[in-house]
């Protein structure tokens, strides 16, 4: 299991209610984070610093969570084909989901984040990954 407080996350929110709760969990839990309010501030805060996981939020004006995630994916730098990223919505069916991780995100956490859930999406996908 990781040292969940050595870990560096990216919260992509553009609403900032929702954001501030956000902040407001990990802040609890001592988890290190950045927060940023749009896919462009996403972009250049991954440019500018190394993070272990981004919470991305799907729907926000400009440039959206899919949008986002797939010009990460498309990189040729090898660290954001791997970074895994877990999209932070408020939709939870299963077609949502289907169409998120087809997207190339790694998991789908429901707003407003429960860090216990966050925890155990994350061990599962460093498990998935020791296993590929």
């Amino acid at each position: 299991m990781p040292d969940f407080e050595a870990l560096n996350f990216l919260v992509v929110e553009d609403d900032p209610v929702t954001q501030f709760l956000t902040k407001q969990m990990l802040e609890v839990e001592h988890l290190q984070h950045t927060c940023v309010d749009s896919g462009e501030k996403a972009i250049e805060a991954l440019k500018t610093k190394k993070f272990h996981c981004v919470l991305m939020d799907i729907v926000m004006p400009g440039e959206d969570g899919m949008n986002t995630v797939r010009w990460i994916r498309d990189s040729e730098d090898e660290y954001f084909k791997k970074l895994p990223i877990f999209a932070l919505t408020s939709f939870s069916s299963e077609e949502h989901t289907k169409e998120i991780m087809e997207a190339g995100l790694n998991g789908h956490l429901v707003k407003p984040l429960d860090v216990a859930v966050l925890k155990k999406l994350y061990t599962e996908y460093l498990a998935s990954q020791v296993r590929s």
